[in-house]
């Protein structure tokens, strides 16, 4: 039987290249390339290039070690001024308390000052010594009235006040001059540093042509060994893929890599198919009950809110939280609890119907979707459910115990947003928890004060999300 021309081109292209070398040798030969000019180079300017850096660095240091704390110092006090006029007007423990580590770790800088050149040592000690003292009487009396506004003192005394602000004001002002003192240091420093950045630039600039060139020598390289057989094969590929009938496997024997990939492509693309299932199938359950996870339960309330929306339909929210399970944590065990919490999870899925979504929301928390109930049905249901957790004995390895749910409930009004209904029922759990545990409340507009609520069980993220 006659070749085909299809064989016969791949058979001669085969025994044409047979010899070629592979891929990854002109890899290597390439990197070789690429490799050996820089080795040149460090070989060549590695001598000026350590000099150059070194004298510049020791310039740069010269002004970071001398101008940078001081100036570090001054910033600091203006950061400690603002955590103590807070105080003054709200009096909150966080603002005391911030300042008065601000202000010991300034106070430790100033008795530990930078070491100086030795013809600057004595004045810049002094202008330390005199910081130091002034900061500390600052300290003194930034004291005095915080014990004033911690005895409840109607009045605080102006006299302080200024005294205060004074001392702030000369601790600044000696920084300042210690800073003025060192300007004309620093600007010869920098005027060195700025000449030997010229040097370096000189020789980075040099080291950037050498790279140019051997970047675009290797491009042209590449495109010549690999580039171009990349392409044929993209031709050629592209030639069977419009081809109707059955195209034969594809095999490149003079590129091996090549052929690797095309063999094994086909096999990836089928399991990467099925990791994804999986993986879709295990990002929307909960590791341990295997129950729906938040992440499910957001989407699925998105689309209940949506159709309630579009047709008026009812739905109902049931949140439950078990009461005390760190002490069942911390009497029986981690494994025990989360065994209790399979448990409960296996009552909570026989005491709903096969419409209703079940979710795990937190550690020990979980949520309810009741489509088409409204409040009554949806307090029947969390009382079943409380009734059911709270008689029932849990019979786990050697111990028996018993545990109780808090619940909170809600059902979606006419016109109420989605995060609004999520408020309730957090309002509603947390009424539950008030009232001693084990209850179950609901919560609606008559009952929720946005005043004094404060979002406790839900995320505030979720509820960014919702909106």
């Amino acid at each position: 039987m006659p070749s085909t021309p299809i064989k016969q081109a791949s058979i001669s292209a085969s025994t044409k290249n047979m010899s070629a070398p592979s891929l990854k040798n002109r890899l290597k030969i390439s990197i070789l390339v690429i490799i050996l000019p820089f080795f040149l180079l460090a070989g060549i300017g590695f001598f000026f290039f350590q000099k150059s850096t070194n004298a510049f660095n020791i310039a740069i240091e010269g002004i970071v070690i001398d101008v940078i704390p001081v100036t570090e110092l001054k910033d600091k006090i203006q950061q400690t001024v603002i955590p103590f006029n807070h105080f003054l007007d709200n009096h909150q423990l966080d603002n005391k308390t911030k300042f008065l580590q601000l202000s010991n770790e300034i106070k430790k800088a100033l008795v530990n000052p930078i070491r100086f050149e030795q013809e600057n040592h004595s004045l810049a000690n002094d202008i330390y010594r005199s910081a130091y003292l002034n900061w500390r009487n600052a300290h003194r009396v930034a004291n005095k009235i915080f014990n004033d506004i911690e005895n409840k003192k109607t009045y605080i005394s102006q006299q302080l006040l200024q005294e205060f602000y004074q001392y702030i004001i000369e601790t600044t002002l000696a920084l300042d001059k210690l800073h003025l003192a060192m300007q004309d240091r620093a600007k010869l420093r920098f005027q060195k540093a700025k000449d030997l950045k010229l040097d370096t630039l000189i020789l980075i600039s040099f080291v950037f042509l050498l790279v140019y060139i051997t970047a675009l020598s290797t491009i042209i390289f590449l495109n010549r060994s690999i580039m171009n057989p990349i392409e044929k094969l993209e031709r050629w590929a592209l030639h069977f893929s419009r081809n109707k009938t059955n195209n034969p496997s594809l095999q490149l024997h003079s590129y091996r890599e090549f052929e690797f990939i095309a063999t094994t492509y086909a096999k990836l693309f089928k399991m990467l198919q099925d990791d994804q299932a999986v993986l879709e199938q295990l990002s929307q359950k909960d590791e341990l009950t295997q129950l729906n996870n938040r992440r499910s339960f957001l989407n699925h309330l998105k689309t209940e809110h949506i159709r309630h929306q579009r047709y008026n339909t009812q739905y109902s929210l049931i949140y439950i939280d078990v009461d005390h399970m760190s002490a069942v944590n911390q009497n029986y065990g981690e494994h025990v609890c989360d065994l209790t919490l399979i448990q409960i999870s296996k009552m909570l899925e026989d005491a709903i119907r096969p419409t209703d979504f079940l979710s795990r929301y937190n550690s020990d928390e979980f949520i309810i979707i009741l489509p088409e109930v409204d409040e009554h049905g949806a307090n029947i249901t969390a009382e079943r459910i409380r009734n059911a957790i709270s008689e029932y004995v849990f019979k786990i390895n050697e111990f028996k115990f018993g545990v109780t749910v808090s619940i909170g409930l809600s059902a979606i009004q006419e016109n109420q947003s989605l995060s609004m209904n999520l408020k309730y029922i957090d309002c509603a759990l947390q009424q539950a928890k008030i009232a001693g545990k084990n209850q179950v409340q609901n919560c609606n507009i008559e009952q929720f004060d946005p005043l004094k609520f404060h979002l406790k069980y839900f995320k505030k993220s979720d509820l960014m999300l919702l909106n």
